[in-house]
C-alpha cells in the first residue's frame, strides 16, 4: 500500500513539474510573441508612412519641373521592410509569420516591375514608371497596414493614431484610381495591337 502512494505521489509531483516547467514556456512564448509584435507593428506602421509619401510623389520640386522640362521623383522608395534579428518568429502564429515574412519578397517583385517600366517610359512625364511606381506601393503600403492591424489586434497593442490624415484610406484611394488608369491603358494597348498586328 505504501508503494502504491509512493508511486502516486512521484507521479503527481512529476506532473507538477511538468506543469510549471509548460507554464513558465508558456510565459516566455507569450511575452517573446508581444515584444515580437510590438516591433514588427512599429516597423509596418512606418512603412505605411512611407509608402504612402511615395504614391504622393508627383514628381514635381516645390510644383517645378526639372530645368529640362521633365518630371523626376522626390521621394526614394522606401524598398523593402526591414526586421529586426533579435525577436523570436516562432512564438507567434506561423499563418502571420509567413504573410509577415513574405512582404519583403513581394516588394522585391514589385520593385522589378517598376524598373522594367523605365524602358517603355519616356520623358517628359514618365507616365507609366510613375503610375507602375504608384500601383505598386499602394499595394505595399495596403498589405502593410492590413499585417499591422492583425498583429495589434491578436496581441491587444493601442495602435498609433494619426491627427488629420489617414494614410490607409489615402491609398484605397488612390489604388481604386490608378488601378482603373492602368485598365484603360492596358485596354488601348491591346486594341492597338489587335489593330496593328491581327
Amino acid at each position: 500500500m505504501g508503494a502504491v502512494f509512493g508511486l502516486i505521489g512521484v507521479i503527481v509531483g512529476a506532473a507538477i513539474t511538468w506543469l510549471q516547467a509548460y507554464w513558465t514556456n508558456k510565459q516566455a512564448t507569450n511575452k517573446n510573441a508581444r515584444y515580437l509584435a510590438i516591433r514588427i507593428v512599429c516597423i509596418l506602421d512606418k512603412y505605411l508612412v512611407d509608402c504612402a509619401e511615395v504614391v504622393k510623389d508627383d514628381g514635381l520640386s516645390f510644383g517645378q519641373r526639372t530645368p529640362d522640362g521633365c518630371l523626376a521623383p522626390q521621394v526614394k522608395a522606401p524598398g523593402p521592410p526591414v526586421y529586426p534579428d533579435d525577436v523570436d518568429w516562432k512564438s507567434i502564429d506561423p499563418e502571420l509569420m509567413y504573410q509577415i515574412l513574405s512582404l519583403p519578397s513581394e516588394v522585391e517583385g514589385g520593385d522589378r516591375m517598376i524598373k522594367a517600366t523605365e524602358d517603355i517610359s519616356g520623358p517628359p512625364d514618365y507616365e507609366s514608371w510613375f503610375l507602375e511606381r504608384k500601383f505598386y506601393y499602394c499595394q505595399f503600403g495596403l498589405m502593410a497596414y492590413a499585417l499591422s492591424e492583425k498583429l495589434a489586434e491578436k496581441y491587444k497593442i493601442k495602435k498609433k493614431t494619426y491627427n488629420n490624415w489617414d494614410p490607409a484610406a489615402d491609398l484605397k484611394q488612390e489604388f481604386e484610381k490608378v488601378s482603373e488608369i492602368r485598365k484603360v491603358k492596358h485596354k488601348q494597348f491591346h486594341d492597338f495591337v489587335k489593330r496593328h498586328l491581327g
